[in-house]
């Protein structure tokens, strides 16, 4: 745990192990405090997406009193719940648990913020109805948020209760878990382990979208929730979950949909990442995972339910991951079991060395002319070409070039090509669905296993951009909508859209920055409209969007989801003197230009957002009337209800 802290430059971490019911061991890691204060056993972490365990539970308990259906259509539960997708009717319980539903991804718009932002699920509600599916329901896995966002509202549609209180009085209480809470507040100084960065604590994060992410527990508390699934739904006398529901929860739900190459180190259960834990399986072990990331918190949830063991791993740092706090899981679990008894020595490591057999010409060019060429996924553009003594080379675009890997991948006996560069790692292209993908194998975890992804799908060049598209290219967007308090205006970066070209793609573009990552689309469906098209089950095929463009005042706004974003070209610039800033019937975020260094005064605004020149925060405050200096070239963002009128004096 001190290694992975230092190795990711983590600010601290807790963890907590439980045996037959019981915490055997707990620890804390690290500091709370720019002092060096230790966090305690009590100090409260974001658990990522551990919640979406929790919501799964809820669910089910509603599943087990006859009052949800897992197979019943999501819409009879919401009714209003739609898309622009007439097969979103086709949506079911069980594919929001289980991350089948095709929904684009996540709304990221408002997800985070350091004040609660009570009307998160209104946001991706509307933002569903503007979206199309990626993928008919049921037919392929792939890691979606937004379900279980809807997950939440099923329970608390049925229930007829908030669902952060469903889950307290349903499941919080019964098992003890005091402490654990959904911020629907800002937490007490102390309470919560914040990161410390420029050697000061930073403010408490805190995800709004409860159900898939915002639970704040400790490893202690949550160790009380494992004890659900080694003790068949029990905890002492009370039980929180039928026999019947954690079997259905355990069944692999990937099975039936595509799968790209060997099974996943994903492998889906109803709200596990993982019902077959490849770690444990290297022991002959039965394993349950799940793993949990927001920005500021990381954490893994590790179950072996046959064995009686549980363990807890919760981390606060911005360069800390779910993978490393998994890996930390893994040992854990797998030093108990040799201490138990339950197997007799830990499983030895995968050696990830290539076969030495003979490579025919004719294996060669058939191979290489499968894997070369533009594969495209959600963050991770990359690119396959032909290098020396049949192997190839990978590139990836950053910044609009092709920038080329170190090393090669050389073709083996195998079939698959090797890495010269990263022990153990190797790639393959796997047809599937008339399409070709690209395979990775790398060692997992605790390195006693070989761990499959799919990491992206082939994209042959499409049609020519029309002049509508040409013309965005290099072009920006500016976030409009989002509340004053959501964390896409400063800590994630600049709320800013660029549309990208793929060099050697034509017909294709990428919606790239801080709020989206990197999303390609299909820029030749129409001039306003680009569409997604990728189909990549798992991981890298999630948050996908289509990107629309539509004329407001004489203005080319862009939407996707349910964000809203201005044009940066024609952003105005302030008059020296004063400015009064009119908030437009849709109460859309005001942007303007400094065009030299000056003093602003602002009033009658809700709140305002200085940025310098390359959109990196500068200053912000609220609806209190303040001076400020702006630098030259500097953006003014300010926020107002409907309808009413800001001043801004330039000097």
């Amino acid at each position: 745990m001190r290694s992975a802290l230092k190795e990711t430059d983590s600010t601290s971490a807790s963890v907590a192990l439980v045996s037959d019911g019981k915490i055997v061991w707990s620890q804390t890691f690290g500091r709370v405090t720019p002092a060096g204060k230790k966090p305690s056993a009590t100090t409260l972490y974001g658990v990522g997406s551990v919640s979406k365990v929790v919501t799964t539970i809820a669910v089910m308990q509603l599943v087990d009193e006859g009052k949800v259906s897992l197979d019943a259509p999501v819409a009879r539960y919401i009714p209003d719940f739609a898309m622009q997708s007439p097969q979103y009717k086709q949506i079911t319980v069980r594919m929001l648990l289980n991350h089948s539903a095709g929904v684009p991804g996540t709304n990221f718009a408002d997800l985070w913020s350091h004040t609660p932002i009570p009307s998160y699920v209104d946001g991706v509600l509307a933002g569903l109805r503007n979206s199309r599916l990626k993928t008919t329901p049921g037919a392929m896995n792939v890691y979606c948020n937004d379900c279980f966002t809807l997950a939440g509202e099923v329970v608390e549609r049925v229930s007829g209760m908030p669902f952060q209180d469903y889950v307290t009085k349903n499941i919080l209480e019964p098992l003890g878990m005091k402490r654990s809470v959904y911020p629907t507040s800002v937490s007490k100084p102390g309470t919560v382990a914040p990161i410390i960065a420029g050697g000061k604590a930073q403010p408490i994060e805190i995800t709004n979208a409860f159900a898939t992410g915002g639970l704040l527990s400790t490893p202690e508390e949550m160790a009380r929730l494992a004890t659900v699934f080694t003790n068949d739904g029990k905890v002492g006398r009370k039980r929180i979950l039928s026999s019947s529901a954690i079997d259905q929860m355990a069944v692999d739900e990937t099975a039936g949909g595509l799968r790209v190459g060997p099974p996943s180190f994903l492998r889906y259960g109803l709200g596990w990442d993982c019902v077959q834990d490849p770690a444990l399986k290297s022991a002959g072990v039965l394993g349950w995972t799940k793993g949990g990331d927001t920005v500021d918190y990381h954490a893994s949830f590790a179950i072996a339910p046959h064995d009686g063991l549980g363990v807890v791993v919760l981390g606060a740092g911005r360069s800390f991951s779910s993978i490393a706090a998994e890996t930390v899981a893994q040992t854990i679990l797998l030093n108990a079991l040799v201490e138990t008894g339950a197997i007799t020595e830990m499983p030895k490591q995968v050696s990830g060395r290539p076969g030495n057999g003979k490579v025919t010409a004719r294996m060669a060019k058939a191979k290489i002319a499968r894997i070369t060429g533009t594969f495209l996924a959600q963050n991770g553009t990359l690119r396959l070409t032909k290098g020396k003594s049949r192997s190839v080379r990978a590139a990836t675009l950053v910044g609009g070039v092709w920038v080329k890997n170190p090393g090669r991948f050389v073709l083996r006996n195998d079939g698959a090509f090797w890495s010269t560069e990263v022990a153990g790692t190797s790639i393959r292209s796997v047809k599937s669905w008339d399409r070709t993908y690209v395979v990775q194998r790398s060692l997992g975890g605790v390195g006693t296993y070989y761990s499959h992804v799919a990491r992206g799908q082939k994209t042959r060049p499409g049609g020519s951009l029309s002049p509508a598209w040409k013309a965005r290219v290099g072009q920006k967007w500016l976030l409009a909508n989002e509340s004053p308090d959501s964390l896409s205006w400063s800590l994630l970066g600049p709320p800013a859209v660029e549309i990208a070209a793929i060099p050697g793609l034509s017909g294709y573009l990428l919606a790239r920055g801080a709020l989206v990552e990197s999303v390609p689309f299909d820029a030749t469906t129409s001039d306003t409209l680009g569409t997604m098209f990728l189909e990549i089950p798992l991981g890298f095929g999630r948050d996908l969007y289509d990107f629309e463009f539509t004329m407001q005042d004489g203005e080319e706004y862009l939407s996707f989801d349910s964000s809203v974003l201005r044009p940066e070209a024609t952003v105005p610039s302030l008059a020296t003197g004063g400015n009064a800033i009119a908030i437009g019937p849709r109460g859309l975020v005001q942007w303007y230009r400094v065009p030299n260094a000056a003093s602003l005064t602002i009033s009658g605004q809700s709140d305002w957002k200085l940025f310098d020149g390359d959109l990196a925060l500068v200053a912000s405050g609220g609806d209190a009337p303040v001076t400020t200096h702006a630098p030259t070239g500097a953006y003014v963002a300010i926020f107002g209800a409907p309808g009413t009128t800001a001043q801004v004096e330039l000097s």
